[in-house]
C-alpha cells in the first residue's frame, strides 16, 4: 500500500512539475486496469490493429490508425473487442466536424487508459486506415477522463513526400484552429471538460510515443496498480 501511494504521488508530482512537456514515467492504476481489459478483449483476434501494429517504423515514421476523418461530425471510436470502429456519438452542429484527422498510435497506452491519441494533418483521410507520418509536434491537453490524471495529450503527425519531409506544417493558424475546437467540443457534455494549455516540439511528441509504447510493453500484468517505468 505504501509503495502504491508513493507511485501515485510520484506521478501526480511529475505531472505538476513537468507542465506536460516531459511525459510522466508512471501509468496510473486505472490505466493499467484498462490495459489488462483491452488485451483480454483483443485476445479473440489472431491479428489486431492496436495490439499487433508497431508504433514506429524503420524509417522513423509513426503509424496512426485513423478513427475520424477531417470534417466528420461522427465521433468514431475504435472498439478493441471488435477490432473495428464504431460510432460513439454525434458532435453537435454548432461545434462542427473535426478540423484534423484523429486516431491513435498502435501498441500504446496513455494515462487515461486509452491508446495514445494522434492528430494527422492534411486533407481528409477516410476512417479505418493505417497511415504513416513524421512527428511535427504534440498538443498538450487535459480533460475529465481518469482519476489520477487528466492528461490527454496528442501527438501531431504529417504524411511525407518522396523526400521524407512533412507535407504539412503545424503553423500558428493550424494550432489555433485545432486548439479552439478541442477547447469547445465537449461543452455540451454534462460533467465533461477539455483544455489545451499549449503545444510541444517534435522531440516532445516522440517522448510521448516512446513512453506510452513502453507502458504498453512493460505494464502488462500490472492491473489495478500504478506502473513505473525504469529510466
Amino acid at each position: 500500500m505504501i509503495r502504491t501511494l508513493l507511485l501515485v504521488g510520484l506521478f501526480l508530482g511529475a505531472i505538476e512539475a513537468q507542465d506536460f512537456k516531459d511525459p510522466a514515467p508512471v501509468l496510473p492504476a486505472t490505466a493499467t486496469a484498462a490495459l489488462a481489459e483491452s488485451l483480454k478483449a483483443a485476445a479473440a483476434h489472431s491479428k489486431h490493429v492496436w495490439r499487433d501494429t508497431a508504433p514506429v517504423n524503420d524509417d522513423r515514421t509513426v503509424n496512426a490508425y485513423v478513427e475520424i476523418g477531417r470534417g466528420d461530425r461522427r465521433k468514431w471510436e475504435f472498439d478493441i473487442s471488435a477490432n473495428i470502429r464504431a460510432i460513439d456519438r454525434m458532435i453537435p452542429i454548432d461545434i462542427g466536424g473535426y478540423p484534423v484527422n484523429y486516431g491513435f498510435v498502435p501498441q500504446t497506452i496513455s494515462y487515461d487508459g486509452d491508446p495514445f491519441d494522434a492528430l494527422v494533418l492534411g486533407p481528409e483521410i477516410p476512417g479505418g486506415q493505417l497511415v504513416r507520418g513524421v512527428i511535427v509536434g504534440v498538443m498538450f491537453m487535459e480533460d475529465e477522463k481518469g482519476i489520477e490524471s487528466k492528461v490527454d495529450s496528442k501527438v501531431v503527425l504529417s504524411p511525407t513526400g518522396r523526400d521524407g519531409r512533412p507535407l504539412h506544417q503545424l503553423t500558428d493558424a493550424v494550432r489555433r484552429e485545432i486548439a479552439n475546437y478541442f477547447n469547445e467540443y465537449k461543452k455540451h457534455e454534462p460533467g465533461a471538460f477539455s483544455n489545451v494549455p499549449g503545444w510541444g516540439s517534435a522531440a516532445e511528441g516522440l517522448a510521448y510515443v516512446t513512453t506510452t509504447h513502453a507502458f504498453f510493453k512493460d505494464c502488462q500484468g500490472r492491473a489495478a496498480t500504478p506502473c513505473a517505468l525504469d529510466r
